[in-house]
């Protein structure tokens, strides 16, 4: 929710900017946070972390290339990721988020949650990074915790 709105207060020719020559681009630090969702959302709910034939990370450059020309694409990739969690969660038994996965590319042995939650953490970092970038450009960036969208949390007492 957070990072759709950052992405929308960049404008589309802000898409190339790169903070230091080495770095990604603003666009490839968004795609960058909907792959590696999307990798390992796969990995840990569908127990398989080697793509499949027309899957985004059977060609991650192709699909960078693709994604990366507009924010309706980045926009539409972030929203896939997110749509094809929710829908590998729905089905995927408590065993794979509790025990260890030591089939992953990374670690020995982590817990399912753990990694997932390594996803996030690693969303966060790049967002602050955006977040950074944003107020370089003189773009306002949005509230951290989403406060004013009705989707995020319910009335408190008191509020």
């Amino acid at each position: 929710m957070v990072t759709l709105e950052l992405l929308d207060r960049f404008e589309e020719a802000d898409l190339e900017y790169r903070l230091v020559p080495a770095w990604r681009t603003i666009a490839e630090l968004f795609h960058h946070i909907g792959g590696h969702q999307y990798f390992v959302s796969r990995g840990i709910l569908l127990q398989r972390w080697s793509p499949r034939e027309n899957e985004p990370d059977a060609d991650w450059a192709a699909h960078r290339t693709a994604v990366c020309a507009s924010k309706a694409g980045l926009a539409a990739w972030l929203n896939v990721t997110q749509a094809a969690m929710n829908d590998w969660g729905a089905n995927a038994s408590p065993e794979l988020l509790e025990g260890l996965r030591r089939d992953n590319p990374w670690h020995e042995g982590i817990r399912g949650w753990l990694l997932l939650h390594h996803a996030y953490q690693d969303e966060l970092h790049h967002r602050g990074q955006l977040y950074a970038i944003a107020q370089l450009l003189g773009r306002t960036p949005p509230v951290v915790f989403a406060e004013e969208n009705p989707d995020y949390w319910d009335e408190r007492k008191g509020k």
